[in-house]
C-alpha cells in the first residue's frame, strides 16, 4: 500500500473509533450521549475540527518529506473510484431506509444519530471494499 491509501485507511478508521464511542454513548455503554440539538452540534463540530486539523497536519508531514508521496497512482484512484461508489450505494441504501423510519415515532435525536450511522456504515464499506480491492489487484 502507498502512503496515500494508508493515509486515508488510517485516518478514516480514526474517525470511524470516534464515531464508535459516541455511539457507545448514545447505547449508554460509555459516558453520557448528548440529550440536545446544541450538544449534539457541538460534539460533532468539535469531532470535524479534530478531524480536518488531524488531516492537514498528517498530509503536510508526508509532503514535507516527499511532494508525491501523498497523491495516489493512477491504479489507486481506480480503486478509490469503486470503492466511493460502493459507500454511495450504502448512503442511498441507507436514505431508502431512514424514509421508511421517518414514520416511525424517532425523536430528532434519534433521527439525527440513524443518518450518522447511515454515514459511518458508508465510510466502512468504503474502506473495507478498498482495501479489498487493493489486495485483489484490480
Amino acid at each position: 500500500m502507498s502512503v496515500h491509501i494508508k493515509f486515508v485507511v488510517f485516518l478514516s478508521l480514526g474517525l470511524l473509533l470516534v464515531f464508535a464511542w459516541h455511539f457507545a454513548t448514545v447505547f449508554g455503554i460509555v459516558g453520557s450521549a448528548p440529550q440536545t440539538q446544541g450538544e449534539f452540534f457541538i460534539r460533532f463540530g468539535i469531532i470535524v475540527v479534530v478531524f480536518v486539523f488531524f488531516s492537514i497536519t498528517t498530509s503536510l508531514i508526508i509532503a514535507r518529506y516527499d511532494e508525491q508521496a501523498i497523491l495516489p497512482d493512477e491504479r489507486e484512484e481506480k480503486v478509490e473510484l469503486k470503492a466511493e461508489r460502493n459507500g454511495g450505494i450504502v448512503v442511498y441504501l441507507g436514505l431508502i431506509l431512514l424514509m421508511w423510519l421517518v414514520f416511525k415515532p424517532l425523536s430528532p435525536m434519534q433521527m439525527a444519530n440513524s443518518i450518522l450511522a447511515v454515514m459511518c456504515t458508508a465510510e466502512l464499506i468504503k474502506i473495507g471494499s478498498g482495501i479489498y480491492y487493493l489486495r485483489r489487484g484490480h
